[in-house]
């Protein structure tokens, strides 16, 4: 039996086969393996990259930058904590401008002047000014007080100075009747003339002591602490000629070649000298003896070089001369303190207050004129 084209359907298969849906065409199935990429929404321009804002540094404290002020600021720490190194550096190497910029510093914070380097003012001054003042100012007057009280225990220590007696100036009158009253009365019994010795001198506090030697020594010599001249001679010396003692003195001769002077040693409160060093090249000599020994001069007094006088004249200041191309300093002992009259380099002339009775050490390498008036 034959069937027309036209009318021929294919059969359905076994278990009702459905299409799947969609527009039912075939499809292949998903090769194993396969996984497909998430669906794209469109394309996306790349976004420019961002520069993150930082916030800006916290305020300087008022009490750190004080504090360092006031304790550290000749050496610049205030001005490194508060950002500014260049002008920091420059305060260190100057010792805060030997202490005038430091001052300035400090008072530019406790007048709330000092900024940062960003110039923003510090944070916290309303809150610690009144407490930095205070303490700013007792600061201060202890400082003073601690100067002064050094100062005093470094005053000359009193030294014996010849003076004329004073009974040569006692009332005639009250002279006469004493002789009177303490004449003797006759008596009818001869008796043997007595005289009274002259008053002993005064033994001297420190024995002389010679040491002699050739080239670099150190010697030990007894002074209990008094005062003493020291007088060098290194005649003919070569290179360096240095003199030092363990006392306050320390330095007494630093020179080149020959030298020959004296100096007086001792003279401050505590100084106690024990050992004296000598550098040298040459045959030398050293004596060391008591501040007696020294002749007392009155008048006008030359010299030359190194040397210790002993104004006998009462005095309050001197006319001084001098000739010479190096250094040329006179310290005089006769006040309460120690006077620096004269320190300076080359020839001098010129009128200082020097206290007289007393003694005058003189360092120079040249001819001097001391005249007191």
């Amino acid at each position: 039996m034959s069937q027309n084209p036209e009318e021929y359907r294919p059969p359905n298969p076994p278990g009702g086969f459905t299409p799947p849906p969609g527009s039912g065409g075939y499809q292949n199935p998903p090769t194993a393996g396969y996984t497909p990429g998430p669906a794209q929404q469109g394309y996306q321009s790349p976004q420019p990259p961002y520069q993150q804002i930082q916030p800006p540094a916290p305020q300087k404290s008022f009490l750190v930058t004080w504090i360092l002020s006031l304790l550290v600021g000749v050496f610049g720490v205030d001005r490194f904590y508060l950002g500014k190194i260049g002008t920091g550096i420059a305060k260190l190497l100057t010792f805060g401008g030997l202490g005038v910029w430091a001052l300035v510093d400090l008072i530019l914070v406790l007048a709330n002047k000092q900024t940062d380097k960003y110039r923003r003012p510090l944070e916290g001054y309303d809150k610690h000014k009144v407490v930095a003042l205070i303490v700013t100012a007792v600061f201060i007057v202890v400082s003073l007080a601690f100067n002064a009280t050094r100062s005093a225990s470094t005053t000359p220590a009193a030294v014996p100075v010849p003076t004329t007696s004073s009974s040569a100036k006692a009332d005639p009158a009250a002279q006469s009747s004493a002789t009177a009253s303490s004449a003797p009365k006759p008596s009818s019994t001869p008796s043997a003339a007595k005289t009274t010795p002259p008053p002993a001198p005064a033994a001297p506090k420190v024995a002389t002591q010679t040491f002699n030697g050739v080239g670099d020594d150190i010697v030990t010599a007894s002074l209990s602490g008094e005062p003493a001249i020291v007088t060098f001679t290194c005649n003919p010396c070569s290179s360096n000629t240095v003199l030092k003692t363990n006392g306050r003195d320390s330095l007494l001769v630093n020179e080149i070649g020959s030298y020959t002077g004296s100096h007086i040693i001792d003279m401050t409160t505590g100084s106690t000298t024990s050992e004296f060093t000598i550098n040298a090249e040459g045959t030398w000599s050293l004596t060391v003896a008591d501040v007696s020994t020294i002749p007392t001069t009155n008048g006008p007094v030359t010299g030359h070089g190194d040397q210790v006088v002993l104004l006998g004249g009462k005095s309050t200041k001197a006319a001084i001369t001098y000739v010479g191309e190096r250094n040329f300093v006179v310290k005089g002992y006769g006040g309460s303190r120690t006077e620096l009259a004269v320190n300076t380099i080359g020839s001098y002339t010129g009128t200082v207050k020097l206290t007289g009775p007393g003694f005058v050490q003189v360092t120079s390498s040249g001819d001097w004129t001391i005249t007191p008036g």
